[in-house]
């Protein structure tokens, strides 16, 4: 292979130099890099648009389950009966019945454990009634047991556009039945065929003859009969 003669290439080179003149081969160059650059530019592929999808109001509903909710992690609870301090404490909402018992400073001597279950699970504004021996009543607790109410919230959500819109949705909330045996006379006043004199008579006849063990002895408060007991059962509890 024939060796390159670089003494004639490198006089070659310098002599297009001189021919040129360096202040032009250096703009030639930058020229070139320019040129190379803007070609760049325009032959890249170009960055998709992105638009933005502002969502709004429609009458889509949505439907929130009650066993989204959160727990709380403590209840208020009445304890009463044969407890050395009856009264309202505040407990966790994983206690049972003993640890309210013991929230309230324990049982007497003449309180009956063996007619209630200590082990029984409680929930907020729930009443705990701890019989004594001479106590005619076998109540455990008195617990409001929630049911469907006829309430509904209209729910709005958020839709892209272009969707299209529905009739307005609702939730079920639920509400809390009326403990007869924690109630107040305006509680008591909300329910059908129930005025001021029979929510007085009510509670006058809880406070003489104890607690409640059913609804149906309602039937024992005067004024009360059995076309009104019927009305209100779906809306009580004991």
């Amino acid at each position: 292979m024939d060796i390159p003669n670089w003494n004639a290439i490198k006089n070659h080179f310098s002599y297009w130099v001189a021919f040129v003149g360096k202040a032009r081969l250096v703009i030639s160059f930058l020229a070139s890099i320019v040129a190379a650059i803007g070609i760049w530019l325009l032959v890249r592929p170009s960055a998709p648009l992105v638009e933005a999808v502002v969502p709004h109001a429609s009458g889509v509903g949505i439907v929130v389950p009650l066993s989204t909710l959160p727990t709380p992690l403590t209840v208020r609870i009445h304890v009463a009966g044969a407890v050395v301090h009856p009264g309202v404490y505040t407990v966790s909402s994983s206690a049972r019945v003993v640890d309210a018992v013991r929230a309230a400073g324990g049982a007497t001597s003449r309180a009956d454990l063996e007619r209630i279950n200590l082990a029984q699970t409680i929930v907020d504004t729930e009443q705990i009634f701890v019989p004594s021996r001479s106590s005619r009543t076998t109540k455990v607790t008195v617990a409001p047991r929630l049911r469907p109410s006829r309430t509904t919230i209209p729910v709005v959500a958020s839709t892209a556009p272009g969707s299209v819109p529905s009739a307005t949705s609702s939730v079920a909330t639920t509400a809390p039945l009326i403990n007869l045996n924690s109630a107040t006379a305006a509680q008591l006043d909300t329910l059908p065929g129930v005025g001021p004199s029979t929510a007085k008579a009510i509670i006058s006849y809880r406070n003489r003859k104890g607690p409640f063990g059913k609804v149906e002895d309602l039937l024992n408060v005067p004024g009360i009969g059995p076309a009104k007991v019927a009305a209100i059962r779906d809306q009580v509890t004991v």
